[in-house]
């Protein structure tokens, strides 16, 4: 019987089987809480939420089969109920845009074996990545879906991606025999492993370093492809913020080199495989180095990031045609994946490979895939911010407006006093506690600010941000967690503190704009000490470190 090592040393040691739907994953993400007054109060935008109004789309949820298998959500409950008799826990992490997890479900989920002997020998939960990204940064093992056996204290046993029914038979009886067999041993070293990786965190200070976005630069030059564009030479993301830091530096220094790339890789993005020609919007993922074969989905997040590049590279570069592939990026998105008359951008629409292998002609007379409903604070954001901007550029009134009353309308559903913004809005199982939403709606509603001069985006802004400073920032070591610590669900790997780059980043965006506006040199001090703590983290990321390039060109002065 082999179970993987818990996490004994810095790097993880998952036995991953990476299966035919279960593609790369680049999540959008990757203790002390400070005592404080609650701050400011703005009961205009904290109504009370009715369950007509909520923003989970309880049909996308439902859609998938149902398989027999007892699934419980996340909590302390099942892992409670794990310990008590003595049963591993099957994690199932997935979304409501992968068709694999979809395809997981009607087969080996679905086996009347494998689902007696998940329901008898084990304790089944279900995540949805989208909803919890917290956990699925976690407890992803490299795509989705995510098949995880875990301790009753969290710790992860076993694990793979897609699993077919014959390798979950297998699966599942190693993991409960050996589980079984040795239980308390393995229990004992679970618990110590969980101790010695807290204990191992450090608390060492450093300074930004001035010189990344220099570093960073020859990076994305050193790994991009001189023939199709984007980086690497196997399959390809479409990475927007490398894209962005290399787009900022080419305005700046008008390198013919950063001008050479961007231009390669958004005419190959923009007119190759990885954008829809027929219902458009771009798909999240191209499986061929020439930017063909796609992983269907598409997600608002990617649209947001494109249209806003498009549009900024158009007047850089004076490429009319970027700004009107950015026009149709966004039609789009109006079209599906947006509430047109009241406000608020969808998440995401499913993959479905048929309907997307068909002409226009024949996917006239098909169904288009499910889009996910949902309106999470941190995707509407993030989309305000690009449509405020397209507005600007491209003169259309309309889109800004739009941009406003989205992101008023998730704001007016989830803000509540104190406590800063939900994860989006539930009446029965609302998510509060996320950095990236405080972060995504603070850097949003700046930019309301400056279109509009209202101070009342202003002021909202400052609480947001300071609610985080309050609820998420990381005494020990500087820097903010991704969600709140010390929650009734914080079992296992949430326990342990998560500072991801990204989202840093942009903390410090915010706080150092807020600080400019508003003369709080406090605020502008605590910037610098968020982009310190990325400075010994950044390098080992490569090109995945350009958030932390962009901060500092954003809020560390020229010497």
């Amino acid at each position: 019987m082999h179970f993987v090592s818990f996490r004994e040393t810095d790097e993880w040691t998952h036995r991953v089987n990476i299966g035919a739907y279960g593609g790369p994953n680049i999540s959008r993400h990757y203790n002390d809480k400070p005592a404080g007054p609650a701050g400011p109060s703005f009961p205009c935008f904290a109504p009370t939420p009715t369950m007509s109004d909520s923003f989970v789309d309880l049909g996308t949820l439902r859609s998938r089969p149902s398989s027999g298998v007892a699934w419980s959500p996340w909590g302390a409950a099942p892992f409670e109920r794990a310990a008590r008799e003595r049963k591993p826990v099957l994690l199932a992490i997935g979304a409501s845009w992968c068709h694999g997890c979809e395809v997981m479900d009607r087969t080996t989920y679905s086996v009347p074996e494998i689902v007696r002997t998940i329901n008898d020998r084990c304790v089944p939960v279900r995540v949805d990545a989208d909803r919890r990204p917290d956990i699925n940064d976690r407890y992803n093992l490299d795509g989705w879906p995510t098949t995880a056996f875990l301790t009753a204290s969290g710790e992860i046993l076993s694990g793979s991606t897609y699993v077919v029914p014959d390798q979950m038979v297998r699966m599942l009886a190693e993991v409960c025999d050996g589980l079984t067999a040795g239980y308390d041993e393995l229990m004992v070293r679970a618990e110590a492993a969980a101790l010695a990786r807290r204990a191992a965190q450090s608390s060492a200070r450093y300074e930004p370093d001035p010189s990344a976005p220099d570093w960073l630069i020859e990076q994305i030059v050193a790994q991009q492809d001189h023939e199709f564009g984007g980086f690497g030479a196997d399959g390809k993301f479409l990475n927007a913020s490398p894209l962005r830091l290399a787009l900022a530096r080419a305005e700046i220094t008008r390198d013919e080199r950063l001008e050479a790339f961007l231009t390669r890789t958004f005419d190959a993005m923009a007119w190759g495989g990885i954008f829809d020609e027929v219902d458009g919007g771009f798909f999240r993922y191209a499986a061929a180095r020439e930017w063909s074969r796609p992983h269907t989905e598409k997600m608002l997040e990617d649209q947001a990031a494109m249209v806003g590049l498009l549009i900024d590279a158009s007047i850089v570069f004076e490429r009319a045609s970027w700004r009107e592939r950015a026009r149709d990026v966004m039609r789009y998105v109006q079209r599906t994946l947006a509430d047109t008359s009241r406000g608020g951008f969808y998440a995401s629409q499913r993959a479905d490979e048929d309907y997307y292998a068909v002409n226009a002609s024949i996917r006239e007379t098909l169904d288009p895939p499910i889009v996910d409903r949902t309106l999470f604070t941190d995707l509407n954001a993030q989309a305000a911010v690009t449509w405020l901007r397209a507005g600007e550029v491209l003169e259309d009134v309309e889109a800004g407006r739009f941009a406003v009353q989205s992101l008023e309308r998730v704001l007016l559903a989830t803000y509540r006093p104190g406590e800063g913004v939900a994860h989006h809005h539930d009446a029965s199982a609302e998510v509060r506690g996320l950095l990236s939403d405080q972060v995504h709606a603070a850097w949003a509603l700046l930019h309301v600010h400056d279109a509009s001069g209202d101070e009342t985006y202003l002021m909202l802004a400052e609480e947001l941000a300071r609610t985080a400073l309050r609820t998420h920032w990381d005494a020990r070591g500087g820097g903010f967690l991704d969600h709140a610590p010390g929650g009734p669900d914080d079992i296992g790997l949430l326990r342990d503190p998560v500072k991801p780059l990204a989202l840093n980043c942009l903390a410090a965006r915010v706080l150092a704009r807020v600080a400019t506006l508003t003369g709080r040199e406090e605020l502008q001090a605590r910037a610098l000490e968020t982009l310190a703590s990325q400075t010994a983290v950044y390098r080992s990321l490569g090109i995945a470190g350009a958030p932390y390039g962009i901060a500092i060109m954003d809020v560390v002065a020229e010497p």
